[in-house]
């Protein structure tokens, strides 16, 4: 395979309003790979000017234009008819998700991939199930809810997961009724820029869907502040969540919010500690940990913590970097120079407050991996709550393991942050189980395992600070209740 035959010559340009223009400023910037940090397409890079005619075009998409008048039906057969394209063109996207965000192509085409085909099935499914209810009330008064789309909505993307979170939210938002101006993120900017002409081949009308290159700063914050746009959805950092609050505060927008983690995953002492250890490695090394819920923080019962430490350092070992296409390798690359160079002033910071180092905190020095952006495994052993590295979310493949003793410092340890996004206990006792995930405060919580199979129909949402709003398609919707008087002779009191 040859994966610069799917990518083309020619910049790509930006999708508004139902065609592909380029930029109003005709800035062009370079895409990198960040396997081995050398440019591999080009791209227009949007300003406010741009994401203006895409707010333009979206609000008339859904004032006038057909969207909004077409059934839940008509919705669902467009996103239905869109799927068979995308899975027609899985590879395609699979080989750009992998060049541009450093991704192992085998999870790209085997999982991303028919993960975001799923997604425009399931809400193709959900835009016809968007039911309202009936409430009991007074005799002579009918009280009914509905649930109506919010219209334009600002879609701004995470880099970690462009391709198949993006058919997440996007999908959702147009199940919905709503129209949408999606902001790619940074890096990881061509697989929405792409999914434009999926949408556009499946006939989709003008307008509902444009995707516009930028910055934050400019793009992002132009789309939270404009009155054109009704409601906005950020995946991202917790400190960029916070800027959004505060441009958003001007209008009182309805926003929503899928942030940082910091997440425990809890091992006891009953467990298999070979097998668990495998899973505790997995739960911050899968992409090389830029998953926002990733097990960074991995509590380990003091009785068997000097075992386990010995077999996660074992199965950290089996863990081979490299490029994504490369079939033997099964760590991939962090997305750029600068976020790797964040990650490792994590791990110097580990070293400086006297967490015990186990395994990689090294730079490579030669040959491929330090073309790229590669961070070995690296794991510290009795991290204390008081460190860094236990605090902050570092992004990276690095795993952070503290001792307990009983189950009520466990849990006390887990919830020891300011992050609520996801958590994981491995026990072979049920009841302790159950009693764990109640008390951890995350909004997702796995057993004797770590990440979802996939499961759309069950998300989660971020506590504390790692998230507002609800999950799922309502997130993109508000209701409304509506009261209808039955009987004629009602009059005012006075």
């Amino acid at each position: 395979m040859n994966p610069m035959e799917y990518v083309s010559p020619e910049p790509y340009k930006l999708y508004i309003n139902g065609q592909y223009v380029a930029a109003e400023k005709g800035n062009i910037v370079d895409v990198i790979n960040p396997a081995n940090n050398q440019p591999f397409a080009k791209v227009y890079r949007g300003t406010k000017e741009d994401c203006e005619k895409a707010i333009q075009a979206a609000r008339k998409a859904f004032d006038e234009g057909p969207w909004s008048k077409m059934s839940a039906k008509e919705r669902s057969k467009l996103l239905l008819k869109a799927a068979r394209i995308l899975e027609r063109r899985a590879e395609e996207f699979s080989v750009i998700e992998t060049l541009e965000c450093g991704k192992n192509y085998g999870a790209c085409r085997y999982w991303e991939a028919p993960m975001a085909v799923d997604a425009f099935e399931f809400f193709a499914g959900k835009a016809r199930h968007l039911d309202g209810k009936v409430v009991p009330s007074e005799y002579g008064t009918l009280n009914y809810v509905t649930w109506n789309p919010c219209g334009v909505v600002g879609e701004i993307l995470p880099w970690n997961g462009p391709f198949h979170m993006g058919c997440q939210k996007v999908n959702a938002i147009l199940a919905a009724g709503n129209t949408v101006v999606i902001k790619p993120p940074t890096w990881g900017v061509l697989s929405m820029l792409l999914m434009a002409s999926v949408y556009e081949e499946a006939g989709f009308p003008a307008g509902v869907v444009n995707v516009v290159t930028g910055s934050g700063p400019e793009v992002g914050n132009y789309l939270v502040e404009s009155d054109l746009v009704d409601m906005v959805s950020m995946t991202g950092g917790t400190a960029t969540g916070r800027e959004i609050i505060t441009h958003s505060a001007k209008l009182v927008k309805d926003i929503a919010l899928e942030l940082g983690g910091k997440s425990p995953n809890i091992f006891f002492e009953d467990v298999d500690i070979e097998q668990a250890a495998r899973f505790a490695v997995y739960g911050f090394t899968n992409h090389a940990g830029q998953i926002c819920v990733s097990g960074t923080r991995v509590l380990v019962q003091r009785s068997i913590y000097q075992r386990f430490l010995e077999a996660m350092v074992a199965a950290a070992g089996r863990l081979v970097p490299g490029d994504g296409f490369d079939p033997n390798a099964n760590l991939n690359t962090l997305i750029s120079k600068a976020h790797a160079a964040t990650v490792w002033d994590y791990i110097e910071s580990g070293k400086r407050e006297g967490a015990r180092l186990l395994c990689g905190g090294v730079p490579y020095t030669e040959g491929p991996l330090a073309q790229g952006n590669f961070v070995p495994v690296t794991i510290f052993a009795d991290v204390t709550p008081n460190m860094t590295i236990f605090q902050e979310e570092i992004f990276g493949p690095v795993g952070c393991v503290t001792p307990f003793d009983t189950e009520e410092e466990a849990i006390a340890l887990a919830n020891g942050t300011t992050y609520g996004l996801a958590g994981g206990v491995f026990t072979k006792d049920i009841k302790r189980a159950i009693r764990v995930a109640d008390k951890v405060k995350s909004g997702q919580i796995y057993v004797n395992n770590y990440f979802s199979k996939g499961m759309i129909e069950s998300p989660g949402t971020g506590w504390k600070e790692s998230g507002l709003g609800i999950a799922g398609i309502h997130k993109y919707m508000i209701s409304k209740t509506v009261f209808l008087e039955t009987i004629d002779d009602v009059l005012p009191p006075v």
